[in-house]
């Protein structure tokens, strides 16, 4: 069976809904033990519902973040699988940047995906996998996203650096982008205008499902991917390869 996770012990942060709900559910469904982290308060009966270990964490607590990790081993004996999911998601322009809000971004994005690494590594032996999920703000600029964007980009060179670190221990380091996905977080501000960008602007002409990004995911995590690490996948319906048909001739005819 391809991507085959039974005997693995996975640990999937933000996993109370959109992407991280869907990658638990199908890391489950492929065999795995899940713990599921989240800090919603209706998450842990939805993950107990899907068959997961459920522990609230607060990813931007360094020590929640090792007693998360501990508990795949207190509970199952190791740790195969990170996924570190978990963010936070608000736009404003550069000129209104906010201290508090962008501290909140680097405690969440980078703090705690640094803290994931750094503590599911120290528990892993050869053949472990750690996702780290970025974002397709990370690889272009997007008006009034910088602050989010700038964190989703350190994600990706701690990917990179934890690759070439973690390389010697048998331990893989992998990155997914999502471009616009239709998950609560991404819905929350401007649902009509997120699904119009989805549908201008990407390749494929639609918003992406959390079931699509769980796929990637799964691959990343799987023995299948056991030559791949240090790599970037952007999941986003081809909107960072080039401009749409639809987005050429809204241009045009913008312009005429």
């Amino acid at each position: 069976m391809m991507f085959n996770l039974s005997g693995k012990v996975a640990i999937v942060t933000g996993a109370g809904s959109g992407i991280g709900a869907a990658i638990a559910q199908r890391f489950r469904a492929a065999g795995a033990s899940v713990i599921a982290a989240d800090l919603s308060p209706e998450a842990q009966a939805l993950a107990e519902g899907w068959g997961c270990v459920f522990r609230r964490t607060d990813v931007s607590e360094p020590a929640q973040m090792a007693a998360l990790c501990e508990e795949a081993i207190t509970r199952f004996g190791k740790l195969d699988i990170l996924v570190n999911n978990a963010g936070v998601a608000t736009s404003a322009p550069l000129a209104d940047a906010d201290e508090a809000r962008s501290h909140r971004f680097w405690q969440v994005h980078i703090l705690g995906v640094q803290m994931g690494i750094k503590e599911a590594a120290a528990r892993m032996t050869a053949g472990g996998s750690i996702v780290n999920i970025s974002s397709i703000t990370a690889v272009r600029g997007f008006l009034q996203w910088g602050e989010y964007a700038a964190t989703k980009a350190g994600i990706i060179s701690l990917t990179q650096t934890a690759a070439v670190e973690y390389g010697p221990q048998g331990i893989r380091v992998n990155c997914i982008a999502p471009g616009i996905i239709d998950t609560p977080m991404a819905m929350s501000e401007a649902p009509d205008m997120v699904a119009r960008n989805a549908n201008v602007f990407t390749l494929l002409g639609r918003i992406g499902r959390p079931e699509e990004l769980a796929a990637a995911v799964h691959f990343m995590a799987s023995d299948d991917a056991s030559y791949v690490t240090g790599q970037t996948l952007l999941v986003d319906g081809g909107w960072s390869t080039g401009t749409s048909i639809k987005g050429i001739e809204l241009a045009l005819s913008s312009s005429d």
